[in-house]
């Protein structure tokens, strides 16, 4: 993760907005798939973390780069946590025929 760190914070103020807006569309995404899986908790805490971080991005971005890369650390941490409990999960993308 320090790499991450410093990658995060050489960043300009419009990718780590991007960055920050990406991580809470896949966090909101993994919720859902997470409640079709029944994991009714990680669907709650990564839901309303997705959420909250959507709706903060942007300030975030542009006025406190390190709570900013504090939020990237810990939702990529709950991104892992969701990928060694849901092993299944399709990652990449899927095709349909």
């Amino acid at each position: 993760m320090q790499m991450l760190s410093t990658t995060f914070a050489h960043l300009g103020v419009p990718e780590k907005q991007a960055m920050l807006e990406r991580l809470a569309v896949t966090l909101q995404r993994n919720a859902r798939w997470a409640a079709e899986q029944g994991d009714e908790g990680l669907e709650m805490v990564m839901g309303s973390v997705g959420q909250a971080l959507a709706s903060v991005a942007t300030d975030l971005a542009s006025n406190d780069a390190e709570l900013a890369q504090d939020v990237v650390t810990r939702a990529l941490s709950l991104m892992t946590t969701f990928h060694a409990l849901h092993p299944d999960y399709p990652i990449g993308p899927v095709l349909h025929s």
